[in-house]
């Protein structure tokens, strides 16, 4: 499905829309529940709320103000950054993981943060950015209306997926990275025991289908049905990670020390483009390297 100003229905009651992200697409959730509606992540800016996200509420007969809560999977910008002209639109409520409360309140600060680690492969952060205030915060492990809340840390620390656990559908956000976006170049895990752990946890879950926040690399769609095919889905992202330290562990003992290059190389060997900026795949690259115990060569 091209990006458009429509939800598709990916279960019952549960619906995914594309909206605009820098040439590609970052997804926003919607959960029907009789007379309760929940959002989940609101697209990278003020202009995809008004262009895509607000006429395809409309298409399903709803306003901004028929919401009943806005939850967010990760604070990065192109999943919260719609969240200020929402919240300007009449949301009445913004339920967060706790461990995204002051992330969400200044998500430029935030994004400023992750940059700051590799100005020069860095590009400026999104200057639209503006936060808003929970009304309700989750813990780990709780449930809002049959949404449970499953911290899934590795590709931030305040990464999480939402089950629903009457369909076993799983909302992964940015959780599951496989081999990153085709203009990401690589998976993003800035912690990479915690990637690992995430993954494992998500094994022992029920889980009938996933549904992922960007159509990641070396799957064509978001959409993953059928337990088994979940199953072999989460093997092959622990399988990707697995092969991400062994190539990176060969470059090295090949005596390639700098981290760009080796990033670069992580890149070229995942089927990505090369992007302008090299800063995700580096801290990828960086979390190979530590846990090989070595430092890199900025």
């Amino acid at each position: 499905m091209a990006t458009g100003v429509y939800f598709e229905e990916v279960g019952s009651g549960l619906y995914l829309l594309r909206t605009p992200f820098s040439g590609t697409w970052s997804g926003v959730y919607l959960v029907r529940r009789s007379d309760r509606v929940y959002v989940l992540d609101s697209g990278a800016s003020a202009a995809g709320v008004d262009d895509c996200l607000v006429p395809a509420l409309g298409a399903l007969g709803l306003g901004v103000g028929d919401v009943t809560a806005l939850l967010n999977t990760h604070t990065h910008g192109d999943h919260v950054g719609g969240n200020y002209r929402l919240r300007e639109l009449g949301l009445r409520r913004c339920v967060s993981y706790a461990g995204s409360v002051a992330k969400l309140r200044d998500p430029l600060r935030y994004s400023k943060l992750i940059r700051a680690a590799f100005p020069a492969h860095s590009p400026a952060p999104p200057p639209v950015l503006r936060g808003i205030d929970a009304d309700v915060v989750m813990q780990d492990g709780e449930s809002l209306d049959g949404l449970r809340l499953l911290h899934s840390p590795g590709h931030d620390s305040d990464t999480v997926c939402y089950l629903d656990e009457a369909s076993g559908t799983l909302l992964t956000g940015d959780s599951l990275q496989g081999n990153g976006t085709i203009l990401q170049g690589s998976a993003l895990y800035m912690d990479l025991p915690g990637y690992v752990h995430s993954i494992e946890r998500l094994q022992a879950e029920k889980i009938e289908r996933v549904v992922m926040g960007h159509a990641y690399l070396p799957w064509d769609e978001p959409v993953i049905e059928g337990a088994a095919k979940v199953r072999d889905f989460l093997a092959a992202n622990l399988a990707i990670v697995a092969a991400n330290g062994r190539r990176v562990a060969s470059w090295y003992s090949e005596g390639v020390r700098d981290l760009p290059e080796l990033s670069r190389r992580l890149i070229a060997s995942c089927d990505g483009r090369q992007p302008e900026y090299l800063f995700l795949t580096m801290y990828t690259v960086r979390e190979h390297l530590r846990a090989m115990g070595v430092m890199p060569a900025c």
